[in-house]
């Protein structure tokens, strides 16, 4: 990072103390107006300046500096298009700097066009053209500096005027067929970098790109006019273009510096969008967070890696970056482009881990809730299913016994003389209370469980129940059909307690109870026009309820009525 800091000062500095070089020049020695020597000087200030802010913008890319390199050389051989009268010895040295330096204007930009916008040259045979237009350019500067030596070593010498076109060197025919060869050359390097480039990454080089193209071809043009020997009119033309490549150029490197930052954002942003995103959410999350509608996301599974929908995705000649240790838990296949920006594909990775450790601990607890409650219901419904076992076993056990003692204390009271009054009266006090120990264990085995839920479903039972109720009970009952019997046994005990504690605490005069079905999901309300006040969690009835609602994905809410009483709502899933 100090490096390019270092850099961008020394050439800012260099091209401040040229360009007063150059107003010196032009005020002491100029012969054309003003305007003139203000654009001369201007523009390539221009070309500084906006290398100086592209390095502030991205300090990573080495196009800034190239962006100063082009502005300091526009500088050095501005005095080539002077027309200066004048006899001082640095006048004559800074005019042959300009003329040597001149056709390093065309291989700069060529270097800066085709580098764009890393500022790095990628590709072997791209590196190759622009090494071998550098080697170009030195000859041609050998030639520029041999011909101003011998104009400035003349005797007299007063002074000069340009002669030369836009890529310097004189008007040689040979230099000019160079420079065609070039240009020819070009514009399929230029091809061929979009064609190399990412969706992403064309989008940032299209405008600079098409400027440039527009800039080299009419270089083109002009050198044609040059071989061809409309020298004039190509001279002409090749004067316009470097305004024409100020005017264009600058602030289009410097859009597209500012939208490829704009384009991924900060990195805090980035990592706040992808950290929290589920994991079949988190692919689209990435594309969007990095730009990149090509933007996979992959999974190692044995020898081989598959998308979030389990489908086979090839990684060979895809950009890839690894998520997690050796071996990594997964990859994001991204733009190329992306490889320019080291430190969001860090971010990109630490957050892609920690939304993958994220869902993987979510699954976790998602897996270890859904065998809570299945283990809850399963302990609801093994209870439910011990309650019917105990209510059969006293009906067809213990009931049936007593029964038949009762039957067997009858016919021994047929058998008994009927003036032993005593015997007999004992024998129908036990009868009595064989009778009353029948009622009995009918009620306990209502209350362990009733066999008309079991027999006629949940309707029946809670009808059954509200007319054993010491106050008036409303049955509102809309159920369809029957429900699983986990359903039904839970909502009668729900039922049932309820109504329990209307009769206990709420001083109510009267209670309803509605049934509704609405899709799979059971509703269940009790309420009643007592004193209201009830609270869940005082009392541990309420408290089974809520579990037992629980058990099936369900809710229990008691809440005071309008205008009197308490309202109690339990939802039961009957899936």
């Amino acid at each position: 990072m100090r490096r390019p800091v270092a850099l961008t000062w020394a050439l800012s500095a260099a091209s401040v103390l040229v360009a007063i070089a150059d107003v010196v020049l032009a005020v002491t020695a100029g012969r054309q107006h003003p305007a003139w020597y203000a654009w001369e000087i201007g523009s390539p200030l221009v070309w500084v300046g906006v290398g100086v802010l592209a390095v502030v913008v991205r300090p990573d890319r080495r196009v800034g500096l190239l962006m100063q390199l082009l502005g300091l050389i526009l500088l050095l051989d501005a005095p080539a298009g002077f027309v200066i009268e004048t006899t001082r010895t640095w006048g004559a040295v800074d005019l042959v700097v300009a003329r040597t330096v001149l056709p390093f204007q065309v291989v700069v930009f060529a270097h800066l066009l085709l580098s764009y916008p890393e500022g790095r040259i990628h590709h072997r045979s791209s590196r190759r053209f622009i090494a071998a237009l550098y080697g170009y350019g030195a000859l041609v500067g050998v030639l520029g500096l041999t011909a101003a030596i011998r104009t400035v070593t003349r005797t007299p010498w007063t002074g000069s005027s340009p002669e030369s076109g836009f890529a310097g060197g004189g008007s040689s025919t040979l230099v000019d067929a160079g420079w065609l060869a070039f240009a020819v050359v070009y514009p399929a390097l230029m091809w061929l970098k979009v064609r190399r480039a990412s969706p992403g990454r064309r989008k940032t080089l299209a405008y600079p790109l098409a400027c440039g193209f527009v800039v080299i071809m009419l270089f083109a043009l002009s050198t044609v006019l040059v071989v061809a020997g409309a020298t004039p009119a190509g001279n002409r033309l090749s004067d316009a273009l470097p305004y024409l490549a100020v005017v264009t150029m600058p602030g289009a490197f410097l859009l597209g510096l500012l939208r490829e930052r704009l384009r991924y954002g900060s990195v805090a942003d980035f990592v706040r969008a992808v950290e929290h995103t589920p994991i079949g959410r988190l692919q689209p999350a990435l594309r969007k967070a990095l730009r990149d509608p090509t933007l996979r996301l992959v999974f190692p599974q044995g020898d081989r890696y598959v998308d979030e929908q389990g489908e086979h995705v090839s990684v060979d000649g895809r950009a890839a970056l690894p998520i997690g240790g050796t071996p990594p838990i997964g990859l994001v296949l991204h733009d190329p482009a992306l490889e320019d920006e080291p430190k969001l594909l860090t971010a990109t990775s630490a957050a892609t881990r920690l939304a993958l450790d994220n869902a993987r601990l979510h699954a976790v607890v998602r897996r270890q809730l859904v065998e809570a409650r299945a283990s809850r219901r399963r302990i609801v419904e093994a209870a439910a299913t011990e309650r019917r076992r105990l209510e059969r076993d006293l009906h067809d056990g213990a009931q049936q016994r007593i029964l038949a003692v009762g039957i067997a204390l009858r016919l021994l009271q047929q058998q008994l003389d009927p003036a032993d009054q005593a015997v007999n009266e004992a024998v129908q006090d036990a009868r009595q209370e064989l009778v009353g120990a029948i009622a009995e264990l009918r009620e306990l085995a209502r209350g362990i469980h009733p066999a008309v839920l079991t027999e006629q479903g949940l309707s029946p039972a809670v009808r059954a129940l509200a007319r054993r109720q010491p106050l008036p009970v409303a049955v509102d009952d809309s159920l369809p059909r029957r429900l699983p019997q986990p359903v039904e046994t839970a909502a009668y005990f729900v039922v049932s307690e309820a109504l329990t504690n209307v009769v206990k605490h709420a001083h109510a005069t009267c209670a309803r109870v509605r049934l509704a079905l609405h899709g799979d999901v059971l509703r269940v309300e009790v309420s009643d026009d007592g004193v209201g006040g009830a609270v869940p969690e005082n009392g541990s009835g309420l408290r089974g309820l809520a579990d037992r609602a629980a058990a099936f994905d369900g809710t229990l809410s008691v809440t005071d009525a309008v205008p009197a009483g308490t309202l109690l709502i339990a939802e039961l899933s009957c899936d």
